[in-house]
């Protein structure tokens, strides 16, 4: 198992040190991890039954900050790659390919800061696929074709099929967000997927909330049969739903709730 497959918890703290140590006044890994597991959030794509995200990505670093962990980037990476691996299955995420991470040297960026990138790389067909691909041609071919040398026509044969009853439409899922009227962040749209998530200041939070006044981890929304709850995390200013502090509450179309000094709406589509 990577270094990063145990980054919630206690361990946190530990990994934390472990790099600052090692690389202080420099990029940290763990800064690394974050920000690629925030983009992997922020470029997944929703399918019908699924939830798809990028599987390659590329990390941006100053030519110094580079060169501090060029000696073991190929092994940086791979630990970065084992640890987003364990987040997609965490969040239940789909990855099209295993992942992949590259770190670059970017003359754009400024020291101590890092980019990142992710995309959509080739899918990676599971093992096995190609034999099933090659098992579906055979099938649509005639038996009189399956030999090879034979001179035959090269054409399919279509037969009628008894069921032609059309395919149950799916219905569509409840599409949730909070949008920021006031605050420091004000126009913001927080799209609530893939719930439970976390709010707060902290980079590890599912919806991160560049506010002074936000704890670390703030609050918390769950989705249970339809119905969104925020739940009070213990914070130093605590949640406000219409104007009244709550520790726990279904949030209703319209809802205005306040987290620190950041005011937003609760919608429905």
């Amino acid at each position: 198992m990577g270094l990063f497959s145990g980054l919630e918890g206690s361990l946190e703290k530990y990994i934390e040190g472990f790099f600052r140590d090692k690389f202080k006044g420099r990029v940290q890994p763990m800064e690394m991890a974050r920000r690629l597991a925030r983009e992997m959030r922020e470029r997944k794509r929703v399918s019908i039954s699924r939830v798809y995200v990028p599987n390659e990505y590329t990390v941006y670093l100053n030519p110094e900050d580079y060169q501090t962990v060029s000696s073991i980037a190929p092994m940086l990476a791979g630990e970065l790659e084992d640890y987003l691996e364990q987040k997609a299955k965490e969040k239940n995420f789909t990855l099209v390919a295993p992942p992949r991470v590259t770190l670059e040297a970017e003359e754009g960026v400024e020291v101590g800061q890092l980019k990142v990138s992710g995309k959509f790389g080739p899918a990676a067909f599971p093992a096995g696929g190609a034999e099933r691909r090659e098992g579906l041609e055979t099938a649509r071919r005639p038996e009189s074709m399956a030999g090879e040398g034979e001179n035959q026509e090269d054409t399919l044969r279509f037969y009628p099929t008894h069921n032609t009853a059309p395919i149950p439409a799916v219905p569509g899922e409840r599409r949730a967000r909070l949008v920021v009227t006031a605050g420091p962040q004000q126009g913001k749209v927080f799209p609530l997927v893939s719930c439970p998530l976390t709010i707060g200041r902290r980079d590890t939070c599912d919806l991160v909330l560049n506010d002074a006044s936000v704890s670390r981890r703030h609050a918390q929304v769950s989705c249970r049969h339809g119905e969104y709850t925020i739940t009070d995390l213990n914070s130093t200013n605590g949640i406000y739903v219409n104007g009244a502090r709550v520790t726990s509450r279904v949030l209703r179309p319209g809802d205005t709730v306040k987290i620190g000094t950041t005011l937003c709406i609760f919608e429905v589509e």
